[in-house]
């Protein structure tokens, strides 16, 4: 490929993705949509830059948009509305989860007559939704900041049971010793570790980001940081999400909590300059800045891993199937939860029933369990790609009609008073 060609390439992408941007506040069509047709044009329509050389990066480069997605999203979070959506979130995410993957189970079951053993595979690959695609869009949705404190949570959770099912279920077909309680017992130990590791990270590094984040180099540090500590989370048994997650909102929130604690440590005679946990603003911008340039990059990178001959008849039925079953659970959990949720009672329904995307866990699962030796299914990645881009556009649709009745709404306001 010729390099002033690759140049305008870069470029162009990087153009269409503020264009994007800037076109959902006047249509409401979400970003990741437009930039997956455009990795559709570049890849499997035209074939100018050729999918097969993406899917080896495709697992290192998912991890690094996901990392970076997580942090900015912390970043953005309340602590005070983390600590009181914390218990529906859990619920919410536990409940969308199961109730998903025990759907699409199901199906695969009775409907395709799959064995047991590549049934729960589907169930466990499809159970959760994608923080990737899903906390890009929150900020932009007209709901309140409770809900998009609860739903940026939930994603998260869901994301992680995803992953921890999956590995744990090629653990006990490869001879595992795994028991219910000792199942629980490990995703409760995955869980405490990142939650242990965000924390004496969180209280450690914000320590001194008053003094850090005034210094030349001050992100790239910070960045460094980050992916050492997903890291070391992978490398002790937690879950790198819940940890970059749980650390962008410490980090994020650290002046207002050392302003709380302030109080605490002067009974116990001791002072705290609140200064020195205080983020500064450039640090706060170059993230989303970078953020968005790799956010950007990712979902044109969805598009370009399509491959269309791989869709089949079968494997579109199959698609559609578990896309029912989405909204289904969707329903499902939704009202389950609603009546124990101030933040879901008041919201519309309409305003999270489209928060079914998959996408990046989805995908490495997939990877994953292929390499496993434990799964062979032909069809695995084709349903895959199919289910990701498919509940992608549905979220689209789901958005577009939730914002347009929420403007609906406003001008009818605004025509009465």
């Amino acid at each position: 490929m010729d390099v002033s060609f690759f140049a305008a390439l870069i470029g162009g992408i990087i153009v269409l993705g503020v264009l994007g941007d800037f076109l959902f506040t006047k249509t409401k069509i979400p970003t990741p949509v437009i930039l997956m047709f455009a990795g559709i044009v570049l890849g499997p329509a035209t074939h100018i830059l050729k999918s097969d050389i993406f899917f080896e990066i495709a697992p290192y480069f998912g991890t690094f948009a996901l990392i970076l997605i997580l942090f900015e999203g912390g970043l953005d979070l309340e602590f005070d509305l983390v600590i009181r959506q914390f218990s529906s979130a859990l619920l919410l995410g536990f409940l969308s989860f199961t109730v998903g993957a025990a759907g699409v189970t199901s199906i695969c079951l009775i409907l395709f007559q799959m064995e047991m053993t590549d049934a729960l595979f589907y169930g466990f690959i499809f159970g959760g939704t994608s923080p990737a695609v899903i906390l890009p869009v929150l900020p932009r949705l007209s709901i309140t900041k409770n809900l998009k404190t609860l739903l940026t949570l939930e994603a998260v959770i869901s994301e992680v049971l995803t992953v921890i099912s999956v590995i744990i279920y090629i653990k006990i077909l490869k001879g595992g010793q795994y028991e219910g309680i000792s199942i629980l017992n490990h995703i409760l130990a995955s869980i405490g570790i990142s939650i242990l590791l965000a924390a004496v990270s969180g209280l450690v590094w914000s320590r001194f980001m008053g003094y850090f984040s005034k210094q030349n180099l001050a992100y790239m540090l910070t960045l460094g940081f980050i992916l050492l500590l997903y890291t070391l989370t992978d490398f002790l048994g937690g879950e790198g999400a819940i940890t970059i997650l749980a650390f962008g909102i410490l980090l994020g929130n650290s002046k207002i909590l050392a302003t709380k604690s302030q109080s605490v440590l002067q009974k116990l005679n001791s002072t705290v300059n609140i200064a020195d946990f205080e983020i500064d603003e450039v640090v706060k911008k170059i993230n989303a800045e970078l953020t968005f340039l790799v956010r950007t990059f990712f979902f044109v990178f969805i598009g370009l891993l399509v491959d269309f001959t791989f869709f089949t008849l079968d494997v579109l039925l199959i698609a559609v199937a578990i896309l029912t079953i989405f909204f289904i659970s969707r329903i499902a959990t939704i009202n389950i939860v609603r009546p124990l949720s101030p933040s879901l009672k008041s919201a519309h329904i309409s305003s999270t029933l489209g928060l079914i995307p998959r996408g990046l866990a989805t995908a490495v699962m997939a990877f994953t369990l292929l390499n496993s030796g434990v799964f062979t299914s032909s069809q695995l990645l084709s349903v895959v790609f199919a289910v990701i881009l498919a509940s992608n556009l549905l979220m689209s649709v789901f958005v577009y009609y939730y914002e347009s009745r929420c403007r609906r709404t406003a001008k009818n306001e605004d025509a009465s008073n």
